[in-house]
């Protein structure tokens, strides 16, 4: 009888850790916007050159591992707990994970066995997902695991500023260190978003394609994060310069700066002229 109470109460727990629904601005249905009716032979057909072109049954195929891995499971959840459930999940992405208080990372994990109870001491403390398919949805197998500090993020496809606006507002107040370094969906918005993370201490940028504003969205996030080391982003850059000063150019900065220097000569010369009107 007091075993089934204790049970019941790590199974309260365990429920308030659940993921909860995204906001409404976080899901990327709200922008779809629905394309005129087809008629039902157009379907029909171009469903039959989809079939007909090389290569379909693969894509098929990969496509239904990328959503059967990003699929959030409530009954593994519950049976091996958040932190066990998102290592295993870390495993099925081919990524590694590290627990809390050790520096070896792990890249197999045996599937636990046994009630919740026996898994409690496991905490997730780091994840590295680098190159894999995590895509939004695939956040929800980190969520409840209330100890993550660190993820590597490094060459993920799907990795885009919808999934890193979710990644702020779920890990505002734990993540320490992030790593999105070339990932080919990353702007200016996600950079931007990742202003939540106060208490980040590290980010890496490196080789993020190129887009107007990187440098600017990089200078208003260490701006609101002061706390945070960021790496990969040149700010010697023309464009940066550009924001900088006055200039665009490096003429048009030289022209500014002349003017200037005139402008502190005929004020310099203004203050001598009242000085000996006052003194006659």
């Amino acid at each position: 009888m007091r075993f089934s109470l204790i049970l019941r109460s790590l199974k309260n727990v365990t429920e308030e850790r659940i993921p909860k629904q995204k906001p409404y601005w976080l899901t990327k249905s709200n922008l779809d916007i629905p394309g005129k009716s087809r008629a039902i032979v157009d379907v029909i057909q171009s469903y039959k050159a989809r079939v007909n072109e090389p290569g379909f049954l693969k894509r098929t195929i990969l496509m239904r591992n990328y959503q059967k891995r990003n699929e959030f499971s409530e009954k593994d959840f519950f049976e091996q707990g958040p932190d066990v459930y998102g290592a295993s999940r870390t495993i099925e992405y081919d990524g590694r994970f590290r627990m809390s208080g050790r520096q070896k990372w792990i890249t197999k994990l045996e599937k636990p066995k046994g009630t919740l109870a026996l898994n409690l001491n496991f905490q997730l403390e780091a994840v590295d997902l680098s190159q894999s398919v995590i895509n939004i949805d695939g956040l929800d197998h980190y969520v409840g695991c209330a100890n993550i500090k660190a993820m590597y993020l490094a060459k993920c496809h799907h990795v885009d500023d919808w999934f890193l606006s979710r990644l702020a507002y779920e890990f505002q107040d734990q993540l320490l260190f992030l790593d999105i370094s070339e990932c080919p969906l990353v702007g200016v918005t996600g950079i931007l978003a990742l202003s939540r993370l106060k208490s980040l201490k590290k980010l890496r940028l490196f080789n993020l394609p190129p887009f107007d504003g990187k440098e600017a969205a990089t200078m208003i996030f260490e701006e609101n994060v002061p706390g945070c080391l960021v790496e990969g982003v040149d700010y010697e850059s023309a464009v940066v310069a550009g924001l900088l000063t006055a200039g665009d150019t490096q003429q048009q900065q030289d022209e500014v700066k002349l003017i200037d220097e005139e402008k502190s000569g005929q004020e310099h010369v203004d203050d001598n002229r009242q000085q000996s009107i006052r003194q006659n």
